[in-house]
């Protein structure tokens, strides 16, 4: 940019400043030959990252044209991705020299092809990240080597004023059909009521995604304690259950009720709780003990030899029978959701010395 023309750009700005719908606007990039120049503006105070993003910022930006055959000006909203090196356009309006405010379809992200896309995205990846102050500080820093330049609040009439009475002094401005400034204003509130729609859509989507983590949140602080409770469960499962019962029946814990059901055959009882289902199988049986003529045939027995030095052993008749002893047990399953979470059993209690209960006889393996 010539400091000529931004000296001549600020002074007009100066004088141009208005309230109405203004905009903290910057200039940043000028150029083309003439008559197919044109003059990009971008408005700062809507300058700002995109929600759940790195390094994406939304920009405002104004762009007048001189040719004659071309609209007089026309806005969008870009959003920039400072990593992807891309820009996107949304909510185009297309300002025809006369007439009212028409619209473009949005452009999907792309890579710039020419210096104006190279320049939005230069001045919202530099501008984006800093804060108020940092801000405040560059409006006052002569930015004109980078094609940059702070011109304040001006409205977009006063935009498209600055181009043809600062940089085109030497083309003629075409003629277009004139309209009161209240068309103006309406125009330029709808335009703004058309921004403050899509910002509000922007923020409730935004807040349907903070919801969505949050319950994604308590879904896994949810599972994550269910899990250890799980864990706790099965260690006391563990320490309570005979080896030969876990080996058994630990596999159906996760299984689901039909299932059980369907190998197990219906249950001996069964009782709804507070959520949660029992399932509980009886069965009996008869646990036999050390067999006293192992060795010496049947009704026989082993007893010391009088005649061995070595502590010998010699089967005589007359062994008293094996011993029968009437067990039971019940296995319970607990089901939540028609689910098995845990298993429990309890029966007779008959320890041998070589180990065995009534519940590892019945149900264990």
């Amino acid at each position: 940019m010539k400091q000529g023309y931004a000296i001549a750009i600020a002074g007009a700005a100066a004088m141009l400043a208005s309230p109405a719908l203004a905009g903290e606007r910057w200039l940043v990039y000028t150029g083309g030959e003439k008559p197919g120049r044109i003059f990009v503006v971008v408005d700062e105070t809507y300058l700002d990252a995109v929600p759940f993003t790195e390094k994406t910022y939304k920009l405002e930006t104004i762009t007048v044209l001189e040719n004659a055959k071309a609209p007089d000006w026309v806005s969008s909203n870009m959003i920039i991705d400072c990593d992807r090196n891309t820009l996107e356009e949304k909510l185009i309006q297309v300002s025809p020299r006369g007439g009212k405010l028409t619209t473009a379809p949005d452009q999907p992200a792309k890579q710039p092809t020419n210096a104006v896309g190279e320049a939005l995205i230069a001045f919202a990846c530099d501008m984006g990240p800093k804060n108020s102050e940092q801000r405040l500080a560059a409006r006052k820093t002569d930015l004109t080597d980078r094609g940059w330049m702070y011109m304040g609040p001006v409205t977009t009439s006063d935009v498209t004023d600055l181009a043809w009475n600062s940089m085109w002094t030497d083309g003629k401005r075409p003629a277009s059909t004139p309209r009161s400034a209240a068309e103006l204003e309406r125009e330029m509130e709808s335009l703004n009521a058309r921004r403050q729609k899509a910002l509000a859509e922007a923020q409730a989507i935004a807040g349907e995604v903070v919801e969505a983590d949050k319950r994604d949140q308590q879904r896994t602080a949810a599972i994550m304690a269910e899990t250890e409770a799980n864990g706790a469960i099965a260690k006391a499962r563990k320490r309570r259950e005979p080896a030969a019962v876990v080996r058994a029946l630990e596999a159906w814990v996760t299984h689901g009720e039909a299932e059980l059901v369907g190998s197990w055959g219906p249950p001996t009882s069964f009782e709804d709780r507070a959520g949660t289902r029992f399932l509980r199988y009886y069965k009996t049986g008869v646990m036999l003990g050390p067999d006293p003529s192992q060795g010496c045939g049947a009704g026989n027995m082993y007893v010391p030899d009088p005649n061995s030095k070595n502590g010998g052993m010699m089967c005589v008749a007359g062994g008293p029978p094996r011993s029968e002893t009437p067990i039971e047990c019940t296995a319970s399953f607990e089901l939540r959701g028609g689910m098995i979470v845990d298993y429990a059993t309890k029966g007779t209690e008959v320890t041998y010395s070589w180990g065995g209960n009534g519940c590892a006889q019945l149900f264990g393996k």
